[in-house]
């Protein structure tokens, strides 16, 4: 970025010393014609500049021309040689403008989700996760039932399983049942489609690192859990009897990351307020309770694969499985080619295959 920024910086002081050098040329011509001219001191017939004698043909054939022709060659020279300097480092000065324009986006976009949209209320500053109050009221009848505090998820590692089209979508419309409002104009929310995008570039800037996210990951699993090699907990009085079961509830009892990485805030109805009903009943996501998952997928490896990749929205998966594209990612990176997401890497993933396996065997027991 800084080499384009330098590259666009020198093609326009270039531009800038060609356009001084020809209004200076331009000045110099006038006064040198001024000065050539003479006052009139006589009548207007005699000394009109079109009535002095002219060269003769000898002269104005040669010197003359040669004269005239030489700084038309020279002039000539120049342009030839200014324009080409001058658009060399045209596809730096478009990439500098670039990352110019994505600079001030994501600057844009922090001021939105700090003080616009004052997302940082619920999800905490830099996306690292937090809590919002919520009122819960009765499906049936739409009665007060308790005010809660609802686990906001981290946003620093959310294009880690989400592309910017499914951020957008939940931007735009919001998640029905949970605190989350609708923010774009799609939606009924306050945000224009531009200010949607600027957001989403502030939150693609403020990622973790690959490294990071999965030693906070671990360290956190090894305070619940700290599996052996057959994936069973052996933490002395530990609520999570296997790897798999500590996995899937990641962030319920300590609040880690709002329980981006678990997969009972979606799947346990109450779990994302404290309050966690059956694993695995159902909630915003699927019931997985009473065999649905050895149902829905024969194979161990085909759900661990659907688990890791979610199928874009309008796909096929499992038996008669239709997607609804809401779901994230949790094995593989959906932004690491993705040129609007370039910061990411292969390797920025929610969990590891043997998290994955693990959660997979412990949702097929439920």
């Amino acid at each position: 970025m800084v080499d384009t920024l330098l590259l666009a910086s020198a093609q326009k002081t270039i531009g800038y010393v060609i356009a001084v050098i020809l209004l200076v040329a331009f000045v110099v011509a006038i006064l040198v014609n001024i000065r050539r001219s003479r006052p009139e001191i006589g009548s207007e017939i005699e000394l009109a500049p079109n009535r002095k004698p002219g060269m003769d043909d000898e002269e104005l054939e040669t010197k003359k021309l040669d004269r005239t022709l030489g700084l038309g060659l020279v002039a000539l020279a120049a342009i030839a040689l200014a324009l080409p300097l001058y658009w060399l480092a045209e596809p730096g000065r478009q990439e500098g403008m670039v990352d110019r324009f994505e600079e001030i986006a994501i600057n844009r976009g922090e001021e939105l989700y700090v003080n616009g949209a004052q997302c940082a209320g619920c999800h905490g500053p830099l996306g690292i996760g937090g809590v919002a109050s919520y009122t819960l009221t009765n499906p049936e009848t739409g009665a007060y039932v308790d005010q809660v505090q609802w686990k906001a998820p981290a946003l620093d590692t959310v294009m880690y399983r989400y592309t910017p089209d499914q951020v957008k979508y939940i931007l735009n419309y919001g998640r029905g049942y949970s605190p989350m409002p609708a923010w774009g104009a799609p939606g009924g929310g306050p945000l224009t489609e531009q200010e949607i995008d600027e957001i989403i570039a502030y939150l693609v800037s403020i990622q973790l690192p690959a490294a990071e996210s999965q030693a906070a990951v671990q360290k956190q699993l090894d305070i619940s859990c700290a599996a052996d090699a057959k994936g069973n907990c052996t933490v002395p009085g530990g609520k999570y009897a296997t790897l798999g079961e500590a996995v899937f509830n990641l962030g319920y009892s300590d609040g880690f990351a709002g329980g981006a990485y678990s997969c009972g805030r979606c799947h346990t109805p109450g779990w994302s307020f404290g309050r966690a009903g059956k694993a695995g009943g159902g909630a915003m996501g699927p019931n997985l309770t009473g065999g649905s998952e050895l149902k829905q997928f024969p194979l161990a490896s085909q759900q661990e694969s659907f688990v890791s990749a979610y199928p874009k929205a309008g796909t096929a998966y499992g038996t008669f499985g239709w997607s609804s594209g809401r779901m994230g990612s949790f094995g593989t990176n959906p932004n690491a080619t993705d040129p609007k997401t370039a910061i990411m890497s292969p390797e920025q993933v929610m969990l590891t295959p043997a998290q994955i396996a693990a959660v997979v065997a412990y949702e097929r027991s439920l």
